[in-house]
């Protein structure tokens, strides 16, 4: 289910052709790339947004790992998985940032 809703989200340019990069090996895979994501904790007295980039894998592409690299092919842009944020049987979501240097 959720690969038809990639292949959807992707016709419509809300998904990404990517390439994911681990251990020198590539594969290709669909990614959905939300940035400036703010994210807030019930435990602050007074909420502060924290802002971050997050993608969603699909597992039936790539098993994700810490540490790997998900270059989007349509801008060249490469990230790097942080951290885990959730995730189910069939998808992940990572916090990334830019693998590259400003």
């Amino acid at each position: 289910m959720d690969a038809l809703a990639f292949k959807s989200f992707q016709g419509v340019s809300v998904a990404d052709s990517a390439r994911y990069i681990f251990e020198g090996t590539e594969t290709p895979c669909t990614v959905l790339l939300d940035e400036d994501v703010q994210q807030f904790t019930d435990d602050d007295l007074a909420p502060i947004p924290v802002l971050f980039d997050r993608i969603t894998l699909q597992l039936s592409e790539v098993s994700p790992r810490k540490g790997a690299v998900v270059c989007i092919v349509g801008s060249g842009r490469e990230l790097k998985l942080i951290k885990q944020l959730r995730g189910d049987a069939s998808t992940q979501q990572w916090e990334v940032a830019d693998a590259k240097s400003p």
